[in-house]
Parts: structure tokens; sequence; C-alpha cells
């Protein structure tokens, strides 16, 4: 294999990475919105499409492991390469997580309506910013977003910890609402956990760039 057929296939892989990416911001706006519009098949679609992650990211480990088998590559093709393997993993794993809070969505449809807990749709706000921003610099290979993505962790991280407090509160004040604000929490669980998986995006994006990992 040539180098310029080499550097084509690493930029199909790239570019395989980038619309994985695009499909997965949109998930992630559906299962948002749909935490407010609580409407069933939109919550059973994103669970199946679920499925449409998991080969997205056999067919990306797939064109890795090509690339390194048809050609020995030097020091920086491996760091895109290897960073690619990362990448689609926590990429899929945001997906899972959509997937996840489809089914808790699930189940709130199914019971009485409770108010959002404070600062619920803000902290999922910030989460998606997070997740946006970490798929941008994967494209531009932005330092500057990179750097941002990962600093704004612990907004996430503050946000669960009040939202704990507040819904520990509420549940004792209300313990008919037990049931719907566990729901809730398991939620938010799973939003901070996107958002650690969006800030190792970042850190691998910054490895490939500067070739170090932040901690």
């Amino acid at each position: 294999m040539t180098r310029n057929k080499f550097n084509e296939e690493l930029k199909q892989l790239l570019n395989s990475v980038r619309v994985m990416g695009v499909n997965l911001e949109d998930t992630l706006d559906k299962v948002i919105a749909n935490l407010e519009q609580k409407d069933a098949a939109l919550a059973q679609q994103i669970i199946s499409d679920d499925d449409n992650f998991d080969n997205s990211e056999v067919n990306i480990e797939k064109q890795c492991l090509e690339l390194v088998l048809t050609q020995t590559p030097v020091a920086t093709d491996w760091r895109e390469i290897a960073s690619c393997l990362k990448l689609v993993g926590d990429m899929e794993r945001i997906a899972d997580h959509c997937s996840n809070i489809s089914q808790y969505t699930l189940k709130l449809i199914e019971k009485e309506p409770v108010p959002l807990p404070d600062n619920f749709m803000n902290m999922l706000q910030v989460m998606r910013q997070m997740v946006y921003d970490s798929i941008s610099a994967i494209s531009e290979n932005d330092l500057e977003l990179a750097n941002k993505v990962i600093a704004t962790d612990d907004e996430v991280d503050n946000y669960f910890a009040e939202m704990r407090q507040h819904l520990t509160t509420v549940m004792q004040q209300k313990p008919q609402y037990v049931p719907q604000y566990v729901d809730y929490l398991m939620i938010a669980k799973y939003v901070e956990r996107i958002a650690d998986h969006s800030t190792n995006i970042a850190q691998w994006v910054m490895f490939v760039v500067k070739n170090e990992l932040k901690n």
C-alpha cells in the first residue's frame, strides 16, 4: 500500500468517527427533548437504535485493524488509530447511556407526573454541550475545545451532587413520589457518566495533537 493510499484510508476512518459523532449528537438531542415530552414511541426508537452505534463501533474497529495490518504505521499514525479505537468506545458508551435514560423515561411515563428536579435541565444542557464540544474537537483537533470539555466536567459533577441532596430532601417530604425521583436520580447518574465519557474523548484528542494525556 502506498503512503497516499494509507492517508486516504486514514481519512476515511476519521470520517467514519465523525459520522458516528453526528449521529450521537442527534440521538442525544432526542433523549433530552423526550425527558420533557415523555413520548413512549420515541423512547423505544432510541433504545432500538442503540444497535446502530454498536455496529458503527465494530465497523470502525475493522477499519483500524485493516490500517494496522496493511502497512506499518509511524508513531503519529499509531496515535490517531489508537485514539480512534478509544474515541468510538467512549461514544458507544454514551449511546448506551442514551438508551439507559430512555428506559427510565419509559418508566416515568407509566407513573404520575412530578415536577422536574431543580437544575435538572441545566445539568442536561451542560452535558449536551460537553458532548458537542468533544465531537467538534475530534473533527478539528481543537485543543481549546478539548480543554474546555475537561474543565466543564466538574460543573456536571457539582450539579449531580446538588441534585442528589435535593432529591433526598424531596423524597423525605413527599414519600409518595419516591419511585419517580429515584428514576430521575438514576437518569442524573447516567448524565454524569456521559460527561465523563466526553472528558475521555477530549483527553484522547489532546493525545493525538500533543502526545500527552491530561489528568
